[in-house]
């Protein structure tokens, strides 16, 4: 008679299940050992409304390159009266460009880091000042992480390049509560703004068009439908009470195999 327990038994277990690995684990069909296809890390490319420094620098003539140069700004830090020199920095113009002293605009909208500082570094020893090394860095540059991850909000964006991945394990990961089949990857392109879904479950994901993010990119991570029938008080509290009813009968039945 007791055998009769047994699909009783695993009724009680489905119930008590909340989540499936199916549904949780990330690259679900990545085989030990094997090789798979991934894009190319590849650096970001400066956009109109960017920040960056440009200093030139000179080893036989360093004054003359300073004359080149933005001057520094001084912030005061908090109330004290400690203060904080900071490089001036350009702004990238809706064209991409910026107005360097003597050589007018640029336009390095387009370029990465590196590529920009080449350009205005050749424009230089062309006759300006031969030796000119130029230096290029960009500044507040970040993305947005919102939904079911542990820290949503903006993160900095603080080398050459950031990957869907990278952005996730800074934002905490993605919470128990998350779906993982279906993160969202918000983009502007243009005067468009294009949406990407990546399957984290699948090894697919580290050749999405997105997994190398840009600065301003918005990455979305939905609620699972557990979560979501969490937002109204009333619809989580009869599931609740749905579900202690249905483990009270089983268990009801089992006294009754058990016992009778």
């Amino acid at each position: 008679m007791r055998l009769n327990i047994l699909p009783y038994a695993a009724a009680l277990l489905l119930l008590c299940a909340c989540h499936s690995p199916e549904n949780v684990l990330y690259f679900q069909d990545l085989q030990s050992g094997e090789s798979l296809p991934t894009r190319t890390l590849e650096p970001l490319k400066l956009l109109p409304g960017d920040k960056v420094s440009i200093i030139v620098s000179s080893a036989r003539t360093p004054q003359a390159a300073i004359s080149y140069n933005l001057a520094v700004v001084q912030q005061q830090i908090g109330t004290g009266r400690s203060n904080n020199n900071q490089v001036g920095m350009y702004i990238l113009d809706e064209n991409g460009d910026v107005d360097i002293p003597s050589l007018g605009r640029v336009r390095i909208g387009g370029l990465t880091r590196s590529e920009a500082a080449q350009k205005v570094q050749d424009i230089f020893r062309n006759g300006i000042l031969n030796d000119a090394v130029v230096t290029v860095n960009a500044y507040d540059q970040f993305v947005t992480v919102m939904g079911e991850v542990g820290h949503p909000g903006r993160i900095a964006i603080n080398r050459d390049n950031i990957t869907l991945f990278e952005a996730l394990g800074a934002a905490g990961d993605l919470t128990i509560q998350a779906r993982r089949d279906r993160v969202l990857v918000m983009r502007q392109e243009g005067n468009e703004t294009k949406s990407y879904y990546v399957d984290m479950r699948t090894k697919e994901a580290m050749n999405s068009p997105v997994y190398n993010l840009r600065q301003n990119d918005v990455v979305y991570v939905e609620p699972n439908k557990v979560r979501m029938s969490q937002s109204t008080y009333n619809e989580n509290s009869f599931r609740q009470v749905g579900t202690w009813l249905s483990i009270t009968s089983v268990l009801i039945s089992l006294g009754i195999l058990i016992f009778r």
